[in-house]
């Protein structure tokens, strides 16, 4: 492989294969050892030390200067919360729904460098001509999402405005590794030459119905067996995500971020905040999600949590779901702020009202309900538990 180091830049060299990388540097009799954006970084220097090398007044031949830029480098993908979901949105933006929290942009200095080898990602790369872009979708935080084609179906593309964050990087990671009918499936990722100019776009397949929040609120109300199959298809996902090696615990489970198909299937999306959980005695110990469907033990200075997490904030969206018939679709505690939210839930430990709940859906959905939402988390039943329990009912109903 030829490569003019003299215009080569830090993007160029990393989306090289890491064999030829190293053959540059033997060539150049640099260290081989390292990471690809390390290596790349070494050439570069390389060329920086030449240039400086032969460049001097009384010299004939002309050097390329270097462009005084600061290069990219890799973080490490373990920052906090973004609130968006990378894949499809609504066609609307929920302004009466609370959002995660949305940091601050990187700094330039702590842009990231997208490196599908190491992601184990290469495979999945999509060249920005072979898709189409239709219409828009949905916009929020630093994404937007149309509905789009490739190969001859239609799909869902987000695209980023600006740098990827390293809760981008991180939930591509994640989605590659995926495959499970209750996950959205991720299916490429498309990188332009140059990003500054053309956004990155991630395609996903595309769930026509939107999410959770807007289905409950723009559909009539379906039968009870109807629910209990899309509350299966939740804790199915959730239950693939806890029970994966090393196991996942989502953080941030809310009807915003449950996607629904044309066939009325639901998918779990939107895992920037995904913790991956390396031990299965350990608690992990962070601060992220929503607060109107998330577990009290959540709320601490340095929280300590496990997978009961995710159980707690399903029954949220299980109790949201038993809204559906309701004139007034509500989501829980809306109209409180966060201070009104913790004293309730945390220090009265009140949750939200299930009157004639039992009556208009089955008093079992009920009391399954209340045991996942339970205060301490020894007492939530285990998210294989919530699957069976539904596969139960409906057989029943």
């Amino acid at each position: 492989m030829i490569v003019d180091l003299t215009v080569a830049t830090a993007k160029t060299l990393v989306r090289m294969r890491r064999d030829d990388l190293v053959r540059l540097c033997e060539t150049r009799e640099i260290d081989p050892s390292g990471t690809k954006p390390q290596l790349a970084e070494a050439l570069l220097q390389w060329r920086d030390r030449q240039a400086n090398d032969f460049s001097s007044p009384s010299s004939a031949g002309t050097v390329r200067p270097s462009s005084g830029k600061k290069r990219r480098r890799k973080t490490h993908s373990d920052a906090t919360s973004t609130g968006t979901p990378v894949l499809m949105r609504s066609n609307r933006q929920h302004t009466d729904e609370p959002r995660t929290p949305v940091p601050g942009k990187e700094k330039e200095s702590e842009e990231l460098e997208l490196d599908l080898e190491s992601l184990g990602l290469e495979d999945r790369e999509i060249p920005p001509e072979r898709l189409t872009k239709l219409e828009k979708i949905g916009s929020g935080g630093f994404k937007d999402v149309f509905i789009g084609k490739f190969k001859g179906r239609k799909i869902a593309i987000s695209e980023f405005r600006g740098q990827l964050s390293a809760m981008d990087i991180k939930e591509l990671k994640l989605l590659g590794a995926f495959n499970h009918p209750n996950i959205v499936r991720f299916l490429g990722v498309s990188i332009p030459e140059n990003t500054k100019e053309t956004p990155v776009m991630i395609v996903s397949e595309l769930c026509s119905n939107g999410d959770l929040f807007d289905y409950v609120r723009q559909t009539n109300a379906p039968s009870l067996h109807k629910v209990l199959s899309m509350m299966l298809d939740i804790a199915s996902g959730l239950e693939y995500l806890h029970t994966r090696k090393p196991s996942i615990i989502h953080r941030d489970c809310k009807s915003s971020n449950i996607l629904i198909t044309a066939k009325g299937t639901a998918k779990i999306a939107d895992f920037g905040l995904a913790k991956v959980k390396q031990s299965t005695r350990s608690m992990v110990r962070s601060l992220v999600g929503t607060v109107n469907w998330q577990a009290p033990e959540l709320w601490h200075a340095h929280p300590k949590y496990n997978h009961k997490v995710d159980v707690f904030s399903c029954a949220m969206v299980f109790w949201e779901m038993l809204q559906w018939h309701a004139p007034t679709k509500k989501f829980p505690w809306e109209g409180m702020n966060e201070h009104a939210i913790y004293e309730i839930v945390g220090a009265k430990r009140q949750r939200p009202s299930i009157s004639g709940l039992r009556k208009q859906w089955c008093p079992e959905l009920v009391d399954l309900i209340e045991r996942m939402w339970a205060h301490e988390h020894q007492d939530r039943p285990t998210i294989t538990q919530v699957v069976e329990s539904l596969e139960d009912l409906l057989t029943r109903y």
